[in-house]
């Protein structure tokens, strides 16, 4: 008896605003998985591209599916896993200079707090719009 119930807007949502860039770190992958199902659903998955970072080949969740939807358009890169079979670059100003064609695009990022920080502020200084990216907050 006398509860309260608090209702607001989900904590986290990352919404989506047109196509882009979608970086991902671990389980950051999270809040995509149901945009680009959605997204391939509706046919509309052309113009985005994912760079999703983990430790090992083993992290790497739902691989097979995100490889199937995006094709050539989804790039693994692995940190801590010498013999991967996939990319080990790290998501720094470097890579990002190397395989973003387009900064006027949006940017969705997730992932762990530090890496959201840094992957924002090096999009700033490579001249994304602060309102093209998104992020959780």
């Amino acid at each position: 008896m006398g509860d309260e119930l608090i209702l607001r807007d989900a904590w986290g949502v990352i919404e989506y605003k047109g196509p882009g860039y979608f970086i991902a770190g671990g389980a950051g992958i999270t809040p995509f998985i149901a945009i680009l199902r959605d997204l391939n659903r509706q046919g509309k998955l052309a113009g985005n591209k994912l760079f999703f970072s983990n430790k090992t080949d083993k992290d790497i969740i739902l691989a097979d599916e995100l490889k199937s939807m995006l094709g050539p358009d989804a790039l693994f890169l692995i940190s801590g896993q010498k013999d991967s079979v996939h990319d080990t670059r790290r998501i720094d100003e470097t890579f990002l200079k190397a395989e973003v064609s387009d900064f006027t695009k949006h940017f969705y990022v997730c992932g762990p707090d530090p890496m959201v920080e840094q992957i924002n502020g090096i999009l700033t200084r490579l001249g994304a719009s602060a309102d093209s990216v998104v992020f959780e907050r």
